[in-house]
């Protein structure tokens, strides 16, 4: 009798111990799905809600090389926003906090269009303490398989993205 209390109690921890392991794979899944999701239909503040603190961090350099082509040429950089898709005055861009920036930018058609075409398949995700490997397929219409990966960091109790195909290489 006690040995089988002995063997339900090591099942019970194992199988406590297995549903542990894949909740957060489930997250992160879930958590990539979502951010294609936002991609593919362009609702940039979702998006931008999931990056990682390294992921703004790179953001953010591009939003000071904006400023700083504001403060040399504040027409020519209007011209050249709103040339690829951003509806911003002066005024505005010149007080765009990163959150704003990167909101606006996920939110460009030409984001929505580069995302759109692909169906998203995961193959993998491996969880190394609070960072996360996501092996994914991009599937075209057309039947090609594009590999890809996605980074992933445990922030704020949820998983946000670190690199996800190109998304901090802005227009």
């Amino acid at each position: 009798m006690r040995q089988m209390i002995l063997m339900a109690l090591v099942l019970i921890s194992f199988s406590l111990a297995n549903a542990d392991d894949s909740e957060p794979d489930s997250l992160i899944r879930t958590g990539v799905h979502q951010f294609m999701s936002a991609l593919q239909t362009g609702d940039g503040p979702e998006a931008a809600e999931m990056f990682s603190i390294e992921a703004l961090e790179q953001v953010d350099v591009m939003l000071v090389s904006i400023k700083q082509s504001l403060d040399r040429d504040p027409e020519a950089t209007i011209r050249r926003l709103n040339g690829v898709g951003y509806s911003v005055e002066l005024e505005v861009a010149e007080d765009w906090e990163l959150e704003d920036y990167l909101s606006a930018t996920l939110s460009l058609p030409m984001i929505s269009a580069r995302y759109a075409p692909y169906e998203l398949e995961i193959d993998s995700v491996l969880i190394d303490g609070r960072s996360a490997v996501v092996e994914m397929i991009f599937l075209t219409s057309s039947g090609a398989e594009i590999p890809q990966q996605a980074v992933m960091a445990y922030e704020d109790d949820i998983w946000k993205i670190t690199n996800f195909m190109g998304i901090t290489a802005f227009p």
